[in-house]
């Protein structure tokens, strides 16, 4: 009965960390945007619904932020050759999300947005 039992914990143990590493190793679809004189690049992007991706935005000019709207996602995005920010988003639900720049940046920072559309695993439409 003994040696059941340390069988048995063994398994657990083999399962459990089998299944923590498969989730660890899920990697993210990475996404570069590039920000730049008031527009995103690109300015649309599709993902697929409950698509883990990972957001990496930089400058290519002045310091800006990134909103994605609806979600918590608003970041600095360092002014040009000081790297980029990342965001990483798990399971979006279908629909279109606005993203846009956080932080004055100039005369047209109001035009500098973007879309992103998350199509329904299911049908392939958005929301």
């Amino acid at each position: 009965m003994k040696h059941l039992s340390i069988v048995f914990l063994l398994i657990l143990a083999t399962t459990a960390g089998s299944s923590r590493s498969a989730a660890q190793t899920q990697s993210a679809r990475v996404i570069a945007i590039t920000a730049e004189r008031f527009e995103f690049w690109p300015s649309e992007i599709t993902v697929t619904e409950g698509e883990r991706i990972e957001l990496q935005v930089r400058s290519d000019d002045t310091l800006h932020g990134f909103r994605l709207v609806g979600t918590g996602v608003n970041l600095v995005i360092p002014k040009r050759g000081k790297g980029y920010a990342t965001a990483t988003l798990n399971g979006l639900a279908a629909g279109r999300y606005t993203f846009e720049c956080s932080r004055m940046c100039g005369a047209g920072h109001n035009f500098m947005r973007g879309e992103l559309i998350v199509r329904s695993r299911a049908t392939g439409d958005q929301q």
